[in-house]
C-alpha cells in the first residue's frame, strides 16, 4: 500500500525540536522525496505540555495548521476499535497512541515513531512504521 506522507509521533517531534541529527536528517529526506510530514493534534498537545519556553516559537512553527490533523469522529471510532482489539489481544494501548495510529490509517500515512507500543501497526494494519 502506498502512503501519502508521514505522521510524526510525539517522540520524533520532540527530537526535531531538540535538533537531533537523525530526526533532522529524516525530515530533510522526506522533504527531498516530496513526502509531507504531518502531526496529530494529540502530538501537538503532548509536545506543548512539556515544551520549555525557549522552544515555544519552534513548536509554533513546527505545528502549523498545514501540518496538524484534527481528530474527527471517524478517527475517534477507528481509535476505539483499535484499543478494543488490542485489549482483546492482551495489549494495553493508551488512547493518545490509538488516536495517532487511527490518524495514520485514515490518512494513509506512514507512522514515524520510536515508541515500542507502536510495533504492532505494521504487521496488523499493513502500513509502514519507521523508527529513526
Amino acid at each position: 500500500m502506498g502512503i501519502d506522507g508521514y505522521l510524526i509521533d510525539t517522540n520524533i517531534a520532540i527530537a526535531l525540536l531538540a535538533g537531533e541529527e537523525a530526526a533532522l536528517s529524516f525530515a530533510k529526506q522526506a522533504k527531498d522525496n516530496r513526502m509531507p510530514m504531518y502531526f496529530s493534534v494529540i502530538t501537538e498537545c503532548e509536545v506543548f505540555s512539556g515544551l520549555k519556553s525557549e522552544y515555544r516559537l519552534r513548536g509554533i512553527k513546527l505545528f502549523n495548521s498545514r501540518r496538524c490533523i484534527e481528530v474527527t469522529s471517524q478517527i475517534a471510532r477507528i481509535a476505539g476499535d483499535i484499543r478494543r482489539e488490542q485489549k482483546e489481544k492482551g495489549r494495553k494501548l493508551k488512547a493518545p497512541d490509538a488516536i495517532i495510529v487511527a490518524t495514520a490509517i485514515e490518512y494513509h500515512l506512514g507512522l514515524v515513531s520510536r515508541d515500542s507500543d507502536m510495533n504492532f501497526v505494521q504487521e496488523e494494519f499493513g502500513f509502514p512504521l519507521l523508527k529513526i
